[in-house]
């Protein structure tokens, strides 16, 4: 099979495609603007579609091919049916929340992470005060870190012993320890970036791809915090990645241009073949 080493436009017409996840042949995403959570298949074409009013940010899959998303304006974590479309609230953060929630992964053992970015993005004056919310179904929903700024993508190491949190106002990505109850410790910098990082994905020898939210361009960060390769789309916001296909060899690049006059149909979604296989969640 040949490979196609530059990146080809995937899908269209979608607003701010973010939180890629790759699953069973399809490629889900929030389509944030659009206020619905799509799934893509393998031509590029919209597979299904559910309508998430509280405007769909993070989200991942749990446990009988059901999603845990948050909602950036009501705050609050839902699970999505996806054999039926039905979506019912398991927790709503409310109060707690001092932005808007954001990207959001989940763990093997039923603990998931969700951030909030701490100010209202385009509306407040940036802080450092962003933190990020564990949640289980069993035992609901705690802060557990509380000066992460912005926090956004977040990867689950294969082994589910380390996440990953790129802090986009920070540009960095943060490494904690995951505990078994859920809480983060020994807190560390992967990298420093020439850039704001958004989401991100992890590969098979622990690299790290990276959008650079305002940079307009997709990095390749090494085990040791150093970019190596990279990926430009001229005049767009790159926004968010994940490895798919059969092998997780194809890369889909999510991008958009948020000074369009119609933002909800300039979101687009790229793909490209790479080397290494992906890893870890999501």
């Amino acid at each position: 099979m040949s490979q196609n080493k530059q990146p080809i436009k995937f899908a269209q017409n979608l607003s701010w495609p973010e939180a890629p996840r790759w699953k069973d042949g399809l490629l889900w995403i929030s389509d944030v603007h659009n206020f619905r959570v799509i799934s893509i298949d393998a031509e590029g074409k919209i597979a299904s579609e559910i309508k998430i009013e509280g405007r769909p940010a993070g989200m991942d899959f749990i446990e009988n091919d059901k999603i845990l998303i948050a909602t950036g304006v009501s705050k609050q974590l839902l699970e999505i049916n996806t054999s039926n479309g039905e979506v019912h609230p398991v927790a709503d953060l409310g109060e707690s929340v001092k932005g808007s929630l954001n990207d959001l992964v989940t763990h093997k053992n039923g603990w998931s992470w969700v951030g909030d970015t701490g100010f209202i993005y385009n509306q407040d004056v940036p802080k450092n005060c962003g933190q990020i919310f564990a949640y289980h179904p069993k035992y609901g929903v705690k802060s557990v870190i509380s000066d992460v700024f912005f926090p956004n993508g977040m990867v689950v190491t294969p082994d589910g012993k380390s996440l990953y949190v790129n802090e986009t106002f920070a540009n960095k990505i943060s490494r904690f320890d995951i505990l078994e109850d859920g809480n983060l410790g020994n807190r560390t910098t992967h990298a420093n970036l020439p850039g704001s990082p958004d989401g991100l994905c992890l590969d098979a020898e622990g690299y790290l791809w990276v959008p650079l939210l305002f940079e307009e361009k997709f990095v390749r960060v090494s085990s040791k915090g150093e970019v190596v390769q990279e990926i430009n789309f001229p005049n767009k916001n790159t926004i968010a990645c994940m490895t798919g296909g059969t092998d997780r060899k194809k890369l889909y690049l999510c991008v958009a241009n948020i000074e369009a006059k119609n933002p909800k149909t300039k979101g687009e979604i790229y793909s490209v073949d790479i080397d290494t296989s992906g890893a870890g969640r999501p």
